[in-house]
Order: C-alpha cells, then sequence, then structure tokens
C-alpha cells in the first residue's frame, strides 16, 4: 500500500478530487471533496473493503495534501528554467490553436479535457452539444464485471463524474443555463446507455447518477432566474418516454415537478399526483408513500404547512407518517396519544426493538417523561439484549437503586455469557468485556482477557486495567503478541505486531521488553524478510 499505487490524481472542480489507484483487486476510483475549510465533506472509494473509510481514502487524501503543499512551494520559488507562460508569450493565436488540434487528435484525455472545458461557448440554435459528446463518452464505458463484483456501493461513471462536476462549477459561477443544459445531455443520455447496455449493469452502476442531475437541475432553480415554464414542460415530456423503464428517473421528474409547480401550475401539478395515486390499488404501498410525499413537499413549498400536515394526518397507514404524527404528539405532551400510535403499530410485530429502533426509542422517550421504571427498564433491556450498547446500558442500569443493581448487574453478564458468543470464540464475549470497563471492574476485566487471552483483546481492553496492573498487563500483552507473531505472516499482520508493540513501549518498562522481544523476532523469523524490514522501523 503505496501511494505512488495512485496512477491518476486530478482536481475535478473547485475542492473536489478524483484519484485511481492501482489496488489488490484491480483499479480503484477515490472521490473525495473538501469544504471551504480544506476538511473532508465527502469521500467514496470504488474497493471492496469492509471498512469505512478503507485505507485508501487516507492515501489519497495525503496526496492531494502533498500536491497542494508543493504547488504552494513553486509559487514561492523561482524556477530559473523557462515556464509555461513565458514560452507562450510570443506564440500566435493560430500557432496556438493548430498545436492544440494536432495533440488533440492523439491524446485522448487532451480532447475530453478540451470538451470539458469549452463546450458551453459553442452556441447553436437549438442543439446542445453535450448531447453528442457524451453519446460519445459512454460508448467507450466497459467493465469487466468479475473485477468487480464485491462492490456494493456501485462503480462509479467517470464520463459522468466529469460532466456533473461541470455542471456544478455552472452552478456556482451563476451560469444555470449551461448547468442545465449539462444535466439534461447526462439524464437522457445515460437513460439510452442504460437501456442500450446489458442487464447486469444495473447491479453494478451507483444509483445516484439516476438522482444527482436532478438535484443539481433544483440547486441552480433554487440559486438565480432559470425558466422554470420550460423545465416544468420538459420534465412533462421527458417523463412518458419509455426509455426511463426500468429506472428511478420517473420519481425524479416527479419531484423536480413538485420543485417547479410552485411558480408554475400548481393545480395542474397536484391533479397529476392525485391521478397517479387513484392508479395505485395498494394505498399503503411505498409507491402510494412517494406520491403522497411529493404533494406535502408541495405544499411546504408552497407556505401552505396546514395542507402539508392535513395529508400526514390522513395517511397514517403509511408508517413514515404516522411516526411524524406520533412525534407531534410527543412534542404536545400528548403522551397517552402517541402511547396508542406507537403500540398499535408495534402490536403483533417480534423484534421490535431492532428492527423499528425509532418507534421504541420514541416510546421509551414517552416512558421516561412518565417515570414508567418498569417500561423503560422492559425497553433499555431490549435495546442490549443481543449485544451492549452504552447508551443504554446506562438508562437500564438508572432503573436499579445502588443495592438492586448488583444482582441485576452479574443477571446480565450471565445473560452475555450464555446467550451470545463473539462470532471467532466460544469462550469469550465482547460485551462481558465493555460491561466490566464500564463498571471499572479492572481485575475482573483482567481475568476475563487473560482466560481468553489474544493480541486483539489486549489492544483492546488494557488501558482499562494497565494503570491497576501494569507489570501483570505487560505479561499478558508480551504471551499474546507472540502467539499472533508465531501464527501470522503476512506485511498487514507485521504492521499490526509493530502496532502492539508500540502500545506496550508506553505501559511502565515496556521498552525493555518490547527491545527484548525485538532482538528474539530478528533471531527466530530472520527469514521473514518483509517481518525484518518492519521491525528496524520500529
Amino acid at each position: 500500500m503505496r501511494m505512488n499505487d495512485i496512477i491518476d490524481l486530478q482536481e475535478t472542480s473547485s475542492n473536489r478530487w478524483l484519484a485511481r489507484y492501482q489496488g489488490n483487486y484491480g483499479l480503484y476510483t477515490i472521490k473525495i471533496a473538501f469544504d471551504a475549510n480544506g476538511k473532508a465533506s465527502g469521500f467514496s472509494c470504488s474497493c471492496p473493503s469492509d471498512y469505512y473509510p478503507c485505507k485508501h481514502i487516507d492515501i489519497v487524501k495525503n496526496a492531494i495534501a502533498e500536491r497542494i503543499a508543493k504547488s504552494k512551494d513553486s509559487k514561492k520559488t523561482k524556477d530559473k528554467t523557462l515556464t509555461i507562460e513565458e514560452l507562450l508569450q510570443d506564440v500566435s493565436l493560430q500557432e496556438l490553436r493548430d498545436f492544440v488540434i494536432r495533440q488533440a487528435k492523439y491524446n485522448d484525455n487532451l480532447s475530453k479535457a478540451i470538451k470539458l472545458e469549452f463546450a458551453g461557448k459553442i452556441t447553436r440554435a437549438n442543439t446542445n452539444i453535450y448531447y453528442a459528446i457524451l453519446r460519445e463518452e459512454l460508448k467507450e464505458v466497459y467493465f469487466d464485471y468479475e473485477n468487480y463484483y464485491e462492490n456494493e456501493e456501485g462503480l462509479d461513471l467517470e464520463v459522468l463524474d466529469r460532466w456533473l462536476d461541470k455542471a456544478r462549477v455552472y452552478v456556482e459561477q451563476n451560469n444555470p443555463h449551461e448547468a442545465v443544459l449539462i444535466c439534461k445531455a447526462c439524464i437522457e443520455e445515460f437513460a439510452d446507455w442504460l437501456q442500450e447496455a446489458d442487464a447486469e449493469v444495473f447491479d453494478y452502476i451507483d444509483e445516484s447518477y439516476q438522482s444527482i442531475p436532478f438535484d443539481i437541475i433544483k440547486t441552480a432553480v433554487a440559486s438565480s432566474e432559470t425558466d422554470s415554464k420550460e423545465l416544468y414542460d420538459y420534465c412533462l415530456s421527458e417523463m412518458k418516454k419509455d426509455r426511463y423503464s426500468g429506472t428511478t428517473m420517473s420519481d425524479e421528474f416527479n419531484d423536480l415537478l413538485a420543485t417547479l409547480a410552485v411558480k408554475v401550475n400548481p393545480d395542474a401539478f397536484i391533479a397529476l399526483q392525485d391521478s397517479l395515486l387513484r392508479q395505485l390499488g395498494d394505498k399503503n404501498s411505498r409507491e402510494a408513500e412517494k406520491i403522497l410525499q411529493r404533494k406535502i413537499d408541495f405544499y411546504n413549498n408552497a407556505q401552505q404547512s396546514e395542507k402539508a400536515n392535513e395529508l400526514i394526518e390522513k395517511n397514517i397507514q403509511i408508517e413514515n407518517f404516522r411516526y411524524q404524527v406520533a412525534e407531534k404528539r410527543f412534542a404536545e405532551q400528548n403522551f397517552a396519544e402517541a402511547k396508542k400510535l406507537i403500540t398499535d403499530f408495534l402490536a403483533g410485530k417480534t423484534d421490535h426493538v431492532h428492527y423499528y429502533q425509532r418507534w421504541s426509542e420514541l416510546l421509551l422517550k414517552i416512558a421516561k417523561k412518565e417515570h414508567d421504571i418498569p417500561l423503560i427498564r422492559t425497553i433499555a433491556f431490549a435495546f442490549i439484549a443481543r449485544r451492549f450498547d452504552k447508551k443504554y446500558f446506562v438508562v437500564y442500569k438508572s432503573t436499579f437503586t445502588p443495592e438492586e443493581w448488583k444482582d441485576a448487574l452479574e443477571n446480565i453478564l450471565q445473560h452475555y455469557a450464555k446467550n451470545s458468543r463473539d462470532y471467532n470464540s466460544h469462550d469469550f464475549n465482547s460485551s462481558v468485556a465493555d460491561v466490566l470497563v464500564l463498571e471499572r471492574s479492572a481485575e475482573r476485566l483482567m481475568q476475563y482477557v487473560e482466560k481468553n487471552l489474544s493480541a486483539e483483546r489486549m489492544s483492546t481492553y488494557h488501558s482499562a486495567f494497565v494503570n491497576s496492573f501494569p507489570e501483570k498487563t505487560l505479561e499478558l500483552f508480551r504471551k499474546a503478541v507472540d502467539a499472533f507473531t508465531a501464527n501470522n505472516l503476512g506485511r498487514d499482520n507485521y504492521e499490526y505486531v509493530v502496532k502492539l508493540l508500540k502500545q506496550m513501549k508506553k505501559i511502565k518498562d515496556g521498552d525493555k521488553t518490547v527491545a527484548d522481544m525485538v532482538s528474539r523476532y530478528k533471531i527466530e523469523y530472520k527469514r521473514r524478510s518483509a517481518m525484518m524490514e518492519i521491525l528496524n522501523r520500529l
């Protein structure tokens, strides 16, 4: 894992970066956006890692910081060689144009960059130049599906990334017209591309490409004067076309209509949604909820909140609306009605605490307001029954007196010991250990970890007992690290050993113990060249 595995890194628009990284399972796409303060405000990586964020995010962030730093340094230092600006100073416009055209014929990246930068300057009556560009670039897209079958978030389409970033730039530059033109082309050409692509493509492509262009259009409409009527008519016309079957774009068109209808034709929009609702057989369905939500959003945008609230109240057969009404009753301190809305919904539902967590949390809030100790205890325990959760454990404990808690604590420890085990152990349960940490039972925790000794457990829990038992902690750490080192090969595992040794060095007399261990490892494992290299860095 090295920074030079980054094979491409570019700032696609202000504070938005795109990187290509050669990983163990193919080529990964990493996207990072920064806010005005230079902090990462969003990021994604197409690697199959289970960790979030994955290790590639930090690698690319460091590469970006290094590039920015070098850029600042180069501005401060006067280069003795000729700069591009100096070289071009005496070049005529025609010479420069001929050179760029000649180079672009053989350099696909340069050609795409020129189109991206200057396509908006081409004015042709009744013609959107972006359609042709996007159509050609989408034809070049190819996926080796076998390399990406583990990617759950969906693959990135670089061509759409580039053009959608360009549309955002136009919005920032107060040029909504050009932003909307790009988004229209992205919507239509992507829909056509999906229609022609292999059916499996839906399993791989990031679904957000079906919504992002619409979001940008909404931003453009909100930030400046645009032709809302033209956009409204465009949505009505476009959404009827077959190219959008099998996609979520019809919903996106309807949502955009809701934004535009406030200014353009509110009555027609409501009539359209009512017509769609009448066509549905199941008024409790997800589809019905989407239609009703559009009407609610419309009324709120039109400053008609009373109509929005009335619509919610009339449709509590839909879970989200019922929950909103229950929240409203709670805010009004009408606890009896709020509780009835919740209990009626949860009636007959098994394991509702986890599947319907927000409902149980609201019921817990009501129980606290009413000082209903049995109900508080029941709900809080249900939240911690499977696995320790500090938030709900503290609530559960608060329902007992100090004397009562002694027995209750033993009962919950026995409950964890009996009813759930860690995936990789028949004897160790992290919930038991976490409870002992919270209860400050240092000696008991140390004994529990010792009974189920491993390097990972020592790394996780030693800080809770090291101050009381530094010598014993160091001894257990040494045993655990020795066992891990003997049974695990590979660079990542050697890096982990070094991490453990660094933790040990912070313990009293840890420096000497670690020095002895490293000396011994260099003899016992001298044939592990990668391990020797990593230990030398320690």
